[in-house]
């Protein structure tokens, strides 16, 4: 690691190195109590939130079960200053925004397990189309503001850390099966122990759909996905208390999941409608990680923390991706009657003329593997220094990860409603490799001085990436280095009033081999916590200075080559975001609960430029960035006793325009208003046996929330879901 700090050259090298030497030396050989030891995520303790200096949230396991969701989007909308463009209804593909950071496939923030890098390869490929499954973690954590510039490469938005099910302290065994409408099924066992000095977890999981779309002329729409995850920790404190924990874990998806939509009329119809040209679509996948996590307390101040990854990620991907030669299936649908001919094809209505391609559909298997792994390590050092007391974080992380692209394109003729290939050997559209090499260093000291605390942070990036196009044996470089100041402060005014500010310099680096600059941005936020026995309330305004925005083309986007990177300039965001919670009794035994999580934003691109990137095109100065709605609420209200429960939840996102523009988000493509309303009840019939029943999207209200990738895609309909859990 010393060698690697030494390679860093210039002032920013000097700097580091000294940092790193100096946190090293920090120990004290002094006992203490082995409860300091859990693996450290973003927030060690749960009481950080009151006084960070930066804004965040953490969804508990009471709130992941309200109503047995698996779709990460569902959960997230309870987070304000979090942007969802939903896909495919179950979450299988999440595209999650950070203030302002672009939603598309998740690329833009940084994506966490237990503190370490979870996408499949987050330097070379960052698209999410992996993300760990929200029914066996105990929590989520989300971070915003300066603390992001703990958890790199993409500090432009923020941070989401799941957090894993520890291993208990004793046997623990629990077991929940759901049914619900459209073949829904989920079943989820645990089952841990201790023997002597270790422990261990398992927990496994198979859930699935047949999927609430209609293919024409019959055929499967579904998916399934299994998992299964061991941990085995060892707590030893003979001579220092200290512990490691292994985990393993292995998922894999068998979806028949498409990119292709409808057209707006064929919408209104029949929004659970499925083209027959999208028989073929297939998506296959398998996932394996490891850890190792190793933790010691040295003394009363000071904690070390050490992890070693290895995660690996296979995909293949059997999809529509339009026409041999012809006209983008977007642009087919957004005006089928221009396009007569080739939407008749699209929807199984014409038969393709043999041997022409404008009438040859292509249908390519995207074939990805991915590779990630890495060493980091933190060190958290407290120490007190005349009036004031220092929290002091520190810590590096080497990591590699590479993706190896092959698209194989095979062309098919619509044949009386099916697809017949035409026996052309087409080879691959596209064959490349991409790989990145980074080293990641950070240290931050938080200050207390009687009620004021400062935060005063640095990030330090060094990247260099390859790519090699094997088409045309072309081989490209990169090298980037980012240095990332953060400020942050907390004053608390009272025992209930505290206020807070922050900023920070962001970043996102450039894929490799790519000719352009990383994002970067200026972020400032600035707000209130109020806190009192019934009430909770944290009020922020935030800004995201945009110094070069990009936007990073993907298969379905059409006129680029897939991972081309194109820049919008200068582009400034701003808004408010609310989260409020209250608690009262209203009798002896029943307690109401009500949460409000709300979202403002504006967004205006500042220059005028033409772009080949098609979620772009033509924008002029003061245009408002796609997939930004104006406004975005959720409200949850409960009533609580000692053996039940009942939670309502009303969800409302205004009208969110899909290109850029500065008139009513109804002109052009844009997704629909959204309205959705959730019901879930649970008794406790017995110390060790509950009963759920939800309803999800009760008005079964239909709402395209999307026209990218390809066509209009609507909400999940109205879902039945009915639990059975037991738990020793």
């Amino acid at each position: 690691m010393l060698n690697a700090l030494r390679s860093i050259k210039g002032p920013h090298g000097a700097f580091l190195l000294v940092a790193a030497y100096g946190c090293m030396a920090m120990a004290e050989p002094e006992t203490s109590s082995a409860s300091a030891l859990d693996e450290i995520v973003v927030f060690a303790d749960p009481n950080d939130l009151l006084t960070a200096p930066g804004s965040g949230a953490r969804l508990t396991q009471e709130y992941l079960d309200r109503f047995d969701h698996t779709d990460l989007h569902q959960l997230l909308s309870g987070v304000a200053g979090i942007y969802l463009r939903d896909e495919d209804g179950y979450g299988l593909r999440p595209n999650i925004g950070i203030r302002g950071a672009t939603p598309d496939r998740s690329q833009k923030i940084t994506i966490m397990e237990d503190g370490v890098l979870i996408t499949p390869a987050p330097y070379s490929a960052p698209a999410a189309y992996y993300v760990p499954n929200v029914s066996r973690m105990k929590g989520i954590e989300i971070v915003k503001g300066p603390s992001a510039i703990r958890n790199g490469p993409h500090t432009v938005g923020g941070t989401i850390n799941f957090v894993s099910e520890p291993v208990p302290s004793k046997r623990a065994a629990s077991i929940g099966l759901s049914v619900g409408n459209d073949g829904y099924h989920k079943l989820e066992g645990r089952y841990g122990d201790v023997i002597g000095d270790s422990g261990y977890l398992v927990d496994a999981m198979r859930y699935g759909s047949d999927g609430f779309k209609q293919l024409d002329g019959g055929g499967d729409t579904g998916f399934e996905r299994n998992e299964i995850n061991l941990k085995w920790t060892l707590l030893d404190t003979k001579l220092r208390p200290q512990r490691l924990t292994f985990k393993i874990g292995y998922a894999d998806e068998d979806a028949d999941e498409t990119y292709l939509g409808l057209s707006d009329a064929d919408f209104a119809t029949n929004p659970t409608r499925r083209y027959v040209s999208s028989q073929l679509a297939r998506f296959q996948t398998n996932q394996v990680a490891l850890s190792l996590n190793y933790g010691l307390q040295l003394g009363e101040s000071t904690r070390i923390n050490s992890k070693l990854y290895y995660n690996t990620f296979e995909r293949e991907w059997n999809k529509l991706s339009g026409f041999v030669r012809g006209n983008p299936v977007l642009r087919i649908l957004s005006q089928p009657e221009l396009y007569n001919r080739e939407f008749g094809l699209l929807t199984g209505e014409r038969n393709s003329e043999v041997g022409a391609d404008r009438d040859t559909l292509d249908i390519t298997n995207n074939d990805r593997e991915f590779n990630s792994s890495g060493w980091q390590t933190t060190i958290s050092h407290f120490l007190e220094f005349g009036m004031t007391r220092h929290n002091i974080h520190a810590g590096f992380r080497v990591h590699t990860d590479e993706v190896d692209r092959d698209d194989r394109q095979r062309g098919y003729l619509m044949t009386d409603g099916a697809l017949i290939w035409d026996e052309v050997n087409r080879g691959s559209k596209v064959n490349k490799h991409q790989n990145s090499e980074a080293l990641a260093i950070y240290v931050e000291d938080e200050v207390d001085w009687k009620d004021l605390t400062v935060t005063i942070g640095l990030r330090f990036e060094d990247i260099e990436g390859l790519r090699t196009n094997n088409l045309n044996n072309e081989t490209k470089t990169t090298s980037q280095d980012f240095l990332s100041p953060g400020f942050g402060m907390h004053w608390q005014i009272n025992n209930q009033l505290g206020v807070l500010g922050g900023v920070y310099k962001g970043f996102s680096p450039v894929a490799p081999g790519s000719s352009g600059e990383p994002e970067e941005s200026l972020n400032i936020e600035y707000g209130l916590r109020y806190r009192n026995d019934r009430v909770s309330l944290d009020l922020i305004g935030f800004k995201s200075d945009y110094e070069n925005l990009l936007g990073r083309c993907r298969v379905s986007d059409f006129d680029c080559s897939p991972g081309d990177e194109f820049n919008g300039g200068n582009v400034e965001i701003e808004g408010l975001e609310l989260m409020a919670e209250s608690n009262w009794p209203i009798a002896s035994n029943i307690e109401a609960r009500v949460s409000i999580a709300y979202t403002y934003t504006d967004s205006a691109f500042q220059s005028q430029f033409l772009s080949r990137f098609s979620q772009w095109g033509l924008v002029n100065e003061g245009d408002e960035l796609p997939y930004l709605p104006k406004h975005a609420v959720q409200v949850h209200l409960g009533l609580e006793s000692g053996s039940w429960r009942v939670w309502s939840a009303l969800k409302w996102r205004a009208e969110m325009r899909e290109e850029p523009g500065n008139d009513n988000p109804d002109v052009g493509l844009f997704a629909e208003e959204l309205t959705e309303i959730d019901l879930s009840g649970s008794w406790q019939f017995s110390p060790v046996v509950t009963g759920t029943l939800t309803v999800q999207n009760i008005t079964d209200e239909a709402t395209v929330v999307s026209h990218r990738p390809l066509g209009a895609r609507p909400n999940k309909p109205r879902s039945i879901i009915a639990k059975i859990s037991y738990e020793l």
